[in-house]
């Protein structure tokens, strides 16, 4: 996406969101050097007080450091510093994918336990509801990444620990980034393949098969991409 000039309102936040916008888009990678401010003058067409606020404002985030005399570099990032909200999660190389999918080992394989034993006739309807609109938008990447996530949220709720709801509310971006990472990676099949098999053991309330079905999901995700982003360096 290339730069835009900038409109003659709210200048700052938008010179602050298409940098921002730019490290999301991965326009930016971590570690690499970003144009200079008499660069990013030209291109936006502001002051160069205003383009020194936006990297500043990136800088205080964790976005960017800055290098006395060289100039402002991507951050690398891992998951751990997600823990804050206000940064943003695209950010994931496949360490980060890595790190998360144990993550949602660790948190998840009992969750859809849990979901297995507590759901209802209603709960099990909104699970079926969001399959079904996974298999309708899959080709649209970024529409089935959020519908997948939301199925996963669903089962959260189901088990009823405020606490699991509560943290995957806060890891919504990363967690949805990193399904979105995996899958254009390795392709939907095989999380649709499993999500059906999910909502299976839910239906006859199978606290095993839930668990069992949900750590060979993850794993397997994580095993494919692996692989896959093996064949591709």
């Amino acid at each position: 996406m290339a730069l835009q000039a900038i409109k003659k309102t709210n200048i700052s936040e938008q010179v602050f969101n298409q940098l921002k916008q730019q490290l999301l888009d991965g326009t930016w990678t971590p570690g690499q050097k970003l144009p200079s401010e008499n660069e990013l003058c030209a291109a936006f067409g502001v002051s160069r007080i205003t383009v020194r606020q936006a990297l500043q404002k990136l800088t205080v985030l964790g976005l960017l450091e800055t290098r006395l005399g060289e100039g402002s570099f991507v951050r690398e990032f891992t998951p751990g510093h997600y823990m804050n909200e206000m940064i943003p999660a695209m950010y994931l190389g496949a360490s980060s994918v890595e790190e998360i999918f144990e993550f949602r080992v660790i948190m998840e394989v009992e969750v859809a336990g849990i979901a297995a034993r507590k759901a209802t006739d209603a709960d099990i309807e909104r699970l079926s509801q969001s399959l079904k609109r996974m298999t309708d938008i899959r080709g649209d990447i970024n529409a089935y990444t959020k519908e997948d996530f939301h199925f996963h949220m669903i089962l959260a709720e189901i088990s009823g620990n405020s606490l699991v709801i509560h943290l995957m509310g806060l890891l919504t971006d990363v967690l949805e980034a990193a399904i979105q990472n995996v899958t254009r990676t390795i392709g939907e099949d095989s999380g649709l393949k499993y999500h059906n098999l999910l909502l299976e053991a839910i239906k006859i309330h199978n606290y095993d098969m839930a668990k069992t079905v949900m750590r060979e999901h993850v794993e397997i995700a994580l095993k494919n991409f692996k692989a896959t982003s093996a064949l591709s360096e």
